[in-house]
């Protein structure tokens, strides 16, 4: 959420987070669209396919933008509007609208894709200059254990054990080995 925030403090330029699969890249632009914008625009291309319409065929971003609120039923509100395009590498051409986009001046737009490294190696004409890339990752075992709770006294005690090759506590060895399953199970 704090990089979503710098970028969009920062730049007027497109964000596209990118990463594996179920790493909380949506999650993260619907959050913070939600809490920022008083109107925000999420279309997903895999759950929308016939969003894609939108795009081809359409000769300058003023007669994108009259498609994309026809389609999303909703007035976009000008200087306070996030559109968000989620499985963007389903119809990766949409970047080569991004910089007509940003460069109207009217919306913000984030971008959020899986695979787009391989998705996107043919494309030639990736917008420098008015998309900003975020690379996303899973969370590591240590932020996974942070984030449901477990405190800084276990994760140094767990530091020190390893560090000093001692034994942890048979409590906290068990609590670790759930967690680490469900780790494994969640993925991150």
């Amino acid at each position: 959420d704090d990089l979503i925030k710098e970028h969009y403090a920062n730049t007027q330029n497109a964000l596209l987070l990118s990463g594996a699969r179920q790493v909380g890249k949506s999650y993260a632009i619907r959050k913070y669209g939600k809490a920022n914008y008083s109107c925000f625009i999420e279309i997903n291309f895999i759950e929308q396919p016939q969003a894609i319409q939108i795009f081809r065929h359409a000769t300058s971003a003023a007669e994108l933008l009259l498609r994309l609120s026809t389609f999303v039923q909703q007035p976009l509100v000008k200087g306070d509007t996030l559109i968000f395009l989620d499985e963007v590498q389903v119809y990766p051409d949409i970047l080569t609208w991004i910089k007509f986009l940003v460069d109207s001046g009217e919306y913000r737009y984030a971008l959020s894709g899986s695979l787009l490294g391989v998705q996107l190696k043919d494309i030639r004409s990736i917008p420098v200059g008015y998309l900003s890339e975020i690379l996303v990752y899973p969370l590591s075992f240590e932020e996974f254990v942070r984030a449901i709770g477990v405190g800084d006294v276990t994760i140094n005690a767990l530091k020190y054990a390893w560090e000093n090759q001692t034994s942890v506590d048979a409590v906290v060895h068990q609590k670790m080995i759930q967690l680490i399953n469900l780790y494994l199970i969640v993925g991150g």
